[in-house]
C-alpha cells in the first residue's frame, strides 16, 4: 500500500524518508522529465517494488517530495509567525520566509527555468492539496492571534497563500522584503478594519 504524504514523517522505518531523499537527489541530476523510479531505487539502496510499495507511481512520488518540500516551508513558517510581536510583523515575517526560501530552494529555480511545464502543475492546477495545507495551516495561525472572525481569516490565509505562489512562479522587481511588507499591511489592515467594524 502506498504511503500518504502526511504520513511519511511517521514512517517507522526510514524507508519512505531515504527513497524522498533519492528522489530529490534525482530530481537534481537528471529533473523532472526524466526522473525513473529505477533512479530513485538506486540512489534510495533499494528495489524498485521497495520504491513502489511506498509511491504507487512516478506521479505519487513527486507529489510527496512536493509536500515533504511544503512541510518543511510551513514549519519555518509557523516559527516566523509565532515570535513575532503583532499580526501584521506576523504575516510580514512569515511571507518574507516564504519568498525567501523559494528563491533559495536548491531545486526550485532550475526547474522553473528549464521544466516549467513539467512542474508547473504540482504548484498550480494539481496543487489543491499543497494550497488547502497551506492555508490551513495560515487559518489556524492567525486565529491563534486575533479574534477575527473565522470566514476573514480563512479569506486571509487564502489570498496569502495564493499571493505567494504568485510571486513565487513570477518574481517581482521589487525586494522580497518590500512585498511582504505590502502583503502584510493589506491583510492585517483588513482584517483589523473589519474587526472594529463589527464592534459597532
Amino acid at each position: 500500500m502506498a504511503v500518504a504524504a502526511q504520513d511519511v514523517r511517521t514512517d517507522a522505518s526510514g524507508t519512505a524518508t531515504r527513497i524522498l531523499d533519492a528522489a530529490f537527489e534525482a530530481v537534481a541530476t537528471f529533473g523532472l522529465s526524466r526522473l525513473t523510479m529505477d533512479d530513485v531505487a538506486g540512489l534510495a539502496g533499494v528495489s524498485r517494488q521497495t520504491v513502489y510499495r511506498y509511491f504507487d507511481s512516478k506521479d505519487a512520488l513527486i507529489l510527496a517530495l512536493v509536500a515533504r518540500e511544503e512541510e518543511t516551508l510551513l514549519d519555518g513558517v509557523r516559527v516566523a509567525h509565532r515570535e513575532a510581536p503583532s499580526l501584521r510583523e506576523a504575516i510580514r515575517r512569515s511571507v518574507l520566509f516564504c519568498l525567501q526560501a523559494a528563491r533559495e530552494h536548491p531545486l526550485l529555480d532550475r526547474l522553473l527555468a528549464s521544466e516549467p511545464q513539467v512542474l508547473l502543475p504540482y504548484l498550480t492546477t494539481r496543487a489543491g492539496g499543497l494550497i488547502d495545507r497551506a492555508r490551513r495551516t495560515l487559518e489556524s495561525l492567525v486565529a491563534e492571534r486575533t479574534d477575527v472572525r473565522p470566514e476573514l481569516a480563512a479569506r486571509s490565509a487564502d489570498l496569502a497563500v495564493r499571493a505567494i505562489v504568485s510571486y513565487t512562479l513570477t518574481p517581482s522587481d521589487e525586494p522580497p522584503d518590500q512585498v511582504a511588507r505590502e502583503i502584510a499591511r493589506i491583510l492585517s489592515s483588513a482584517i483589523e478594519r473589519r474587526r472594529k467594524e463589527d464592534a459597532r
